[in-house]
């Protein structure tokens, strides 16, 4: 009898696997495809944890414990503390963005043609473009008067995406593969410095490239300019919201992505949502614990091929 590839074994005891009925061997098998999921729902030892992340955050009427919470972002400490986010001190080596490359395409046609472009060209996309997709991705846009309690005013800066409680716990990194203008390097975007600070060098990005879990035959990543990593600090939001506020993170993420797809469209360029990462691996490139700060989604952009 010819030997069997142990690769073939393996595909061969998850397609068994896939379509077993339900088991007294789920739990320890470990392996849990489509069907097997669905087949074992009523069986408790088989975790469930979106859905009781839904579960656990839902809001319910007369509930005291939220109210009182979000009630002490009102109060003065807490309002003058919200007008300094992310204004942290000039780290020196920030680089600049010039500016903007005019955005004339009217918005229902960006809306009509985005499509996800898996397929980049391996040409170099500007600083300049890069900076208008990052200002319009997660920009300051305008600012406003908050008076306070006890006499005068603190200034709120808002955002293009919207955030809940105006907290945005989101960050936008870009790891700038192949930017005409910048240095290939991992950077954090600063909306407040309208800026990019530094946050690692070439190695760093080959880091967060090995990271990726996508194949280069569905999207040819290595061809791509730059690749966006939203990463989220969830305790920012659900210090205030409790369990929901994690929602609201994960919506200002989609914001995030949205305006990024519109405005790639706009200029002509191309983007694709891409969620197949490690998430371990990716966040230990950035420096991130994957709990108080983990990368939540990434994008990638460049010119289509």
């Amino acid at each position: 009898m010819p030997e069997v590839p142990a690769g073939e074994l393996g595909h061969a005891a998850m397609a068994i696997t896939s379509y077993r009925t339900v088991s007294p061997s789920v739990a320890a098998s470990g392996l849990r495809t489509h069907q097997l999921r669905y087949e074992n729902l009523g069986d408790p030892r088989v975790p469930r944890p979106a859905e009781e992340f839904l579960a656990a955050s839902r809001l319910r009427r007369w509930n005291r414990e939220d109210g009182l919470s979000a009630s002490a972002y009102f109060a003065d400490p807490t309002v003058t503390a919200l007008a300094e986010l992310d204004r942290e001190a000039d780290p020196g080596d920030a680089v600049a963005l010039p500016a903007s490359v005019p955005v004339v395409m009217e918005l229902g046609e960006a809306v009509h043609r985005r499509r996800s472009v898996r397929t980049f060209s391996g040409d170099a996309v500007g600083l300049p473009e890069l900076a208008t997709v990052l200002r319009h991705a997660g920009g300051i846009t305008a600012e406003g008067d908050v008076e306070l309690m006890r006499g005068g005013t603190a200034v709120y800066r808002f955002r293009t995406a919207p955030s809940g409680g105006g907290l945005y716990p989101v960050e936008i990194w870009c790891a700038a593969l192949d930017v005409d203008g910048l240095e290939r390097g991992l950077y954090r975007y600063r909306p407040t410095a309208d800026a990019l600070a530094p946050a690692g060098g070439p190695n760093a990005v080959t880091r967060v490239l090995d990271a990726m879990a996508v194949p280069e035959d569905l999207i040819t990543l290595g061809a791509a300019s730059a690749l966006l990593l939203l990463v989220g600090r969830p305790w920012r939001s659900m210090r205030k919201y409790g369990a929901r506020g994690m929602r609201f993170v994960l919506q200002e993420a989609g914001g995030i992505a949205q305006n990024t797809h519109l405005t790639a469209t706009a200029l002509g360029l191309g983007s694709v949502d891409c969620a197949s990462f490690y998430d371990e691996e990716i966040n230990a490139a950035i420096g991130a614990d994957g709990t108080a700060a983990a990368v939540l989604h990434t994008i990638v952009v460049g010119w289509q091929g």
